[in-house]
């Protein structure tokens, strides 16, 4: 079984009428994610040598059965589902029994309905799926809004759950998801945010690889903080009170690799930062 969610990750039903006939999801099926392989050959020596891996990407279908009530309900309902997909656009789709992760797809590809001989009430239909972006599974909560019972079920200790830090000079940031997050990669599923509540003119913030985001490098007074100021990294974009400051910066996308990050602030000791993003699984 499936459901379907909008692009506001709102739950979508399948087309049916009033009396129970139309669409009902059976299964979704989805398989490993693919990988390319980069190769070089040296000449002179036999075979080659692989230098690296990317994920590529990955099948999916929605499998579906059709009821309808004869012959010409057939017809109406085929259509309304053809209409239902395109209509619908890019979507989010998730397993029922994981329905905390979702795909985000499209139907791109044709399909057709395969009706039983001598059974003409039911037809199933199996649709393929083009994945839109990335080809993993994020979650359908952000970490701001993830739900203490579903930590539970997911045996994540709920005391790492916490997203929100002030006057740290170190915290851990935990990743419940299976792939890292390169935050210049997922703007609107990743967005930190720094309340500023002193006068500073630089900071640097370390995440667990060892490298570090810093605000205002040159050390310009032009470009000096007071509290009140808000710092917004979101994707690649950078801002400042609505003012993009990525000219202000070193140009450095924070990592969070799975599990425990811990991170680092360095220049700054008054301030209240969080992190709301969403989990990628493989």
């Amino acid at each position: 079984m499936f459901q379907i969610y909008d692009e506001n990750f709102n739950p979508v039903p399948l087309p049916t009428d009033a009396w129970g006939y139309g669409l009902r999801g059976l299964d979704f099926e989805i398989s490993s994610t693919a990988q390319e392989v980069t190769e070089h050959s040296i000449p002179g020596l036999p075979g080659s040598i692989i230098t690296g891996f990317r994920d590529s990407d990955r099948e999916v279908n929605l499998r579906a059965r059709l009821k309808v009530e004869n012959t010409l309900d057939y017809r109406v309902k085929r259509d309304q589902v053809y209409a239902f997909f395109k209509r619908l656009g890019p979507f989010y789709v998730a397993e029922e029994q994981q329905d905390y992760k979702v795909l985000k797809v499209c139907v791109v590809e044709s399909y057709q309905f395969e009706r039983p001989e001598n059974l003409r009430t039911f037809a199933t239909v199996t649709i393929p799926l083009k994945i839109i972006g990335q080809p993993y599974w994020i979650s359908r909560y952000k970490t701001t809004e993830f739900p203490e019972d579903l930590a539970w079920d997911l045996e994540i200790d709920v005391d790492k759950l916490t997203y929100q830090h002030s006057n740290k000079t170190s915290f851990d940031i935990f990743n419940a998801g299976t792939v890292p997050i390169k935050t210049i990669q997922e703007k609107d599923n990743c967005i930190i945010t720094i309340d500023i509540q002193q006068a500073v003119t630089s900071f640097k913030l370390y995440d667990a690889t060892g490298k570090y985001f810093e605000y205002n490098p040159s050390k310009s007074s032009n470009w000096a903080l007071v509290s009140g100021n808000k710092i917004i990294l979101n994707g690649h974009y950078m801002t400042m009170n609505s003012t993009a400051i990525m000219e202000r910066t070193n140009r450095y996308f924070l990592n969070l690799l799975p599990g425990d990050n811990i991170f680092t602030m360095e220049g700054l000791t008054n301030f209240t930062i969080t992190f709301d993003f969403r989990f990628k699984f493989d």
